[in-house]
C-alpha cells in the first residue's frame, strides 16, 4: 500500500523528536514503556513486524538481503536471497532485481513504488565515537558537528558521510554525551548506486549488528538523498485524522443536542404547569376573597357581644339600689382595632363599688369615672358616670363546608349529608364556648360547637342556607380558620342576636 513513510515506523521517531523539543522526551520513553507491556504479544509483534524494513547487507563481494518475518509469534528478520556483485554489471542489475521483486507494494489503480530498503555496511568501515559537548549545541547539532569533524576523525569532511544522535543528557552538568558515526564515502556510494540499479529506494544507511532486528539509531544517509517525510500532504494521514476529529465531534455534540431537547421539553413542561399553577392561586383568591366578604358580617357580630346581651351582662353587675338613666353602647377606633365602649349613667348608693365591680366582671375591662360623683340632696344616693370597654368574644370554631354533587346518579346510593356544625376530620378545631342565648344555631359553615345541636326553624324564620358550592369545598381556607386575619366562620341567616 502506497508510500511506506506515513506508517507507524516513521511516525515513532517523529514524536519522539517533537517530545524532545517540547522538553517531554523523559516523558515520552516512561508512556512508551508503560504502555508496551499492554499490548497483547501478536499485535506487538505485528506492530514490531511492521517498524521493520527490508535490509542489504553490503559485504564485500556479494550482498545479502532480509526480510522481516514472524516466526513463534516473534519479529525476526530471515535471511531471502544473496546477490553477487562481480561479474557483468547487466547481470547483477538483474540478479538484484529480481531478488527485490517480491518487495515492491502495489498501490490503488495496478501501479507500484520502489521497494524501500535499508542498505547496512559492515561496521568495520564505520568510525563511531562517544564525545561531550555543551547543552546548548544540541539544537544544531549537526551544523556545529560538520565545523569539527576533521578534529574527531582523521577524514576531511567531504570524505565522509556521517550522522550523530545523543545519547545521553545531563542536566545538572548542562552537557550531553552525542554518538558520533561516520563513514567513507567510496563505501556508501556503490552500495547506493546498487540499490538504485535494482529499483529500490534507500530509506537509511545503517551500520551493520549482529541483531538485525534492533532498530539502529544512526543514519549514515545524507540529508540531501532522505525522501521527503512529511505527512501533511498525504490522505493517509489526512483521512484519519479527520474521522478522529469527526467521532470527536460527535461525542461532543450529539449529547449536547440531547440535553438540548430533554431542556427544551423541561421548560415545555414547566410553562404547562405554571399556566395551571396560576390558574389555581387565581381561583383560590378568589375564593378566598369571596369567603372574606361572606364572614364579614359574622366577624362583627361575634367579634364582641350583642346588644341585649350587654344589656343583660350590666343588669346582672348592678346592685338593686343602683338603677340607670343613661347607658350608651359605642364603637372607638384606635389605630387599627375597634373596640366596643360601654357609658353608664345613673343613681346607687355606693358609686366606688360599681367601678370594681365591671373591673372584676368577665366581660368588661378598663372601667373608669368620666366625671366626679355628685352626692345626692338630701339623702344617701350619688350620681354616677363612668365607662368601661367591652371584651371581645372568644370566636367559634369554624365547621367544614359540604360540598354536594349537584346531579346525583340515579343508581347511586344517597349521600347523607352530616348533621349541622359537624367539623371536617381534615381541618380539626379547638373547642371553643357555646354561643350565648340567642346567637343562633350552626348550619353548614356556621361556628357552632361539633356536640350543639340546633334547634328547629321557628316559624317565619328562613331556612339556614346550604353553602354547597365546590370552590368553597376544595380551597383550604374554607375549612380551617385562619388566627392570623382574625375571620369568623359563616353564620346562618335569618337569625339575630
Amino acid at each position: 500500500m502506497g508510500n511506506r513513510e506515513l506508517t507507524l515506523p516513521t511516525l515513532a521517531p517523529r514524536m519522539q523528536e517533537l517530545a524532545r523539543r517540547l522538553g517531554l522526551a523523559g516523558f515520552w520513553g516512561w508512556w512508551t514503556a508503560q504502555l508496551d507491556p499492554l499490548v497483547p504479544a501478536a499485535p506487538r509483534a505485528a506492530l514490531a513486524r511492521r517498524r521493520m524494513r527490508p535490509i542489504l547487507v553490503f559485504e564485500g563481494d556479494h550482498a545479502t538481503l532480509w526480510r522481516p518475518a514472524l516466526e513463534q509469534g516473534r519479529a525476526v528478520m530471515k535471511q531471502a536471497t544473496t546477490i553477487a556483485l562481480t561479474g557483468d554489471m547487466a547481470a547483477i542489475g538483474a540478479a538484484g532485481r529480481a531478488a527485490l521483486s517480491p518487495l515492491t507494494p502495489m498501490v490503488y489503480g495496478g501501479s507500484s513504488v520502489a521497494p524501500r530498503v535499508v542498505i547496512a555496511v559492515p561496521a568495520r568501515e564505520v568510525l563511531r565515537k562517544t564525545i561531550v559537548l555543551p547543552a546548548a549545541v544540541e539544537e544544531n547539532l549537526r551544523q556545529a558537528l560538520t565545523y569539527d569533524l576533521d578534529r574527531h576523525t582523521p577524514f576531511k569532511a567531504d570524505e565522509l558521510y556521517f550522522d550523530a544522535v545523543v545519547s545521553r543528557r545531563d542536566a545538572a552538568r548542562g552537557t550531553v554525551e552525542v554518538d558520533l558515526a561516520a563513514v567513507r564515502r567510496n563505501v556508501v556510494d556503490p552500495a547506493l548506486k546498487h540499490a538504485a540499479a535494482w529499483g529500490a529506494d534507500v530509506a537509511a544507511v545503517i551500520p551493520a549488528a549482529s541483531d538485525l532486528t534492533v532498530p539502529s539509531r544512526v543514519n549514515l544517509l545524507p540529508f540531501s538523498m532522505r525522501a521527503s517525510r512529511s505527512i501533511w500532504r498525504r490522505w493517509q494521514f489526512w483521512v484519519p485524522f479527520v474521522l478522529v476529529v469527526t467521532l470527536a465531534i460527535a461525542a461532543i455534540v450529539i449529547p449536547l443536542w440531547q440535553k438540548r431537547d430533554f431542556a427544551i421539553q423541561l421548560n415545555t413542561l414547566a410553562d404547562q404547569a405554571r399556566a395551571q399553577a396560576a390558574v389555581s392561586e387565581t381561583l383560590r383568591l378568589e375564593l378566598d376573597g369571596k369567603v372574606a366578604d361572606y364572614n364579614t358580617a359574622l366577624e362583627r357580630k361575634y367579634a364582641y357581644p350583642g346588644a341585649l346581651q350587654t344589656v343583660d351582662y350590666v343588669s346582672k353587675l348592678l346592685p338593686d339600689d343602683t338603677w340607670l338613666t343613661q347607658l350608651e353602647l359605642k364603637n372607638v377606633t384606635k389605630g387599627k382595632e375597634v373596640q366596643r365602649e360601654v357609658l353608664v349613667r345613673g343613681e346607687t348608693g355606693n358609686a366606688g363599688r360599681l367601678v370594681q365591680l365591671f373591673e372584676d366582671s368577665q366581660h368588661f375591662a378598663q372601667a373608669a369615672p368620666r366625671a366626679p360623683t355628685t352626692k345626692i340632696q338630701p339623702g344617701p344616693g350619688e350620681i354616677f358616670d363612668f365607662g368601661a370597654q367591652l371584651k371581645p368574644r372568644t370566636a367559634p370554631s369554624r365547621a367544614a363546608l359540604i360540598v354536594r354533587d349537584p346531579a346525583p346518579d340515579a343508581g347511586a346510593p344517597a349521600t347523607t349529608p352530616p348533621p349541622a356544625g359537624a367539623i371536617a376530620p381534615a381541618a380539626p378545631a379547638p373547642s371553643a364556648p357555646v354561643p350565648p342565648p340567642g346567637a343562633g344555631s350552626a348550619a353548614i359553615s356556621a361556628p357552632v360547637p361539633a356536640a350543639s345541636t340546633p334547634p328547629p326553624a321557628a316559624a317565619g324564620t328562613p331556612a339556614a342556607p346550604t353553602m354547597g358550592a365546590a370552590p368553597l369545598a376544595a380551597s383550604p381556607s374554607a375549612a380551617a380558620p385562619k388566627p392570623a386575619s382574625g375571620k369568623v366562620p359563616d353564620q346562618p341567616a335569618g337569625r339575630k342576636p
